[in-house]
């Protein structure tokens, strides 16, 4: 069996501008053991994973779904974060 090709490889898995690098992304959603969590992902690069009431980039996570997470910031403003499609 032949060895598969790094650069082919990590071709097929990357999708080109899935996300908006400037802004909060939604990396990914998981079933942790403490209960639904996310990873975040801020406007500067860092990453955090969050469960519902956890605050992170000065946003409180208030629910976690199969593809999305619900946020509402220090003004009581609600919004919707989904995962990347591609």
């Amino acid at each position: 069996m032949a060895e598969p090709d790094n650069a082919l490889a990590a071709q097929a898995a990357t999708i080109t501008d899935a996300i908006d690098m400037s802004a909060l992304q939604l990396l990914g959603v998981m079933q942790a053991h403490d209960g639904p969590a996310a990873l975040l992902r801020s406007s500067r690069g860092q990453i955090a994973r969050v469960l519902v009431g956890d605050e992170a980039f000065g946003i409180r996570i208030t629910a976690i779904g199969d593809d999305r997470v619900t946020l509402t910031n220090r003004w009581g403003q609600s919004q919707a974060l989904g995962l990347p499609q591609g």
